[in-house]
């Protein structure tokens, strides 16, 4: 009876094993890839992507118990753009916008830029920022998640 299922089902299973090597295959590492890092004590291993949006957006100033620190790229750097696009869901205006509404009815003023995110995340505790992957040391920050 075994091989008879086999007979009916072999050639199903090879495409779904051949579609699931193409999906692992295009999720591989990409130097491109932005990484969200944080700095070595801050004693978190992981964050979600709607906890990287709260954090970048002011939302919140702790995680997991833990004062966190925001630390965006330069305006107008690819990195930033990128990062933008694809966590706070925003282009540059909207964002600017953003934290225009932000200042003007909260007194909150936006994470400080710097252009060496990975430099920063290593000297600041509770720091998060994020990096293209090709930029990472792992010497000086850990990866929280990778976007």
């Amino acid at each position: 009876m075994s091989k008879h299922v086999f007979q009916l089902f072999g050639p199903f299973l090879l495409i779904v094993a051949g579609l699931m090597q193409q999906q692992t295959a295009a999720q591989a590492e990409s130097p491109d890839d932005i990484v969200v890092i944080a700095n070595r004590n801050l004693p978190v291993s992981t964050v979600s992507l709607v906890d990287v949006r709260r954090i970048f957006r002011k939302e919140i100033t702790t995680y997991k118990g833990n004062r966190v620190q925001p630390i965006h790229a330069k305006t107008g750097s690819a990195l930033r753009m990128h990062f933008v696009s694809r966590v706070l869901g925003m282009n540059d205006s909207g964002e600017q916008k953003y934290w225009q509404d932000m200042q003007v009815k909260k007194g909150i003023r936006p994470p400080i830029e710097l252009s060496n995110t990975v430099r920063a995340v290593f000297s600041a505790p509770g720091a998060i920022s994020y990096c293209f992957r090709k930029d990472f040391n792992p010497a000086t920050a850990k990866i929280l998640m990778t976007i």
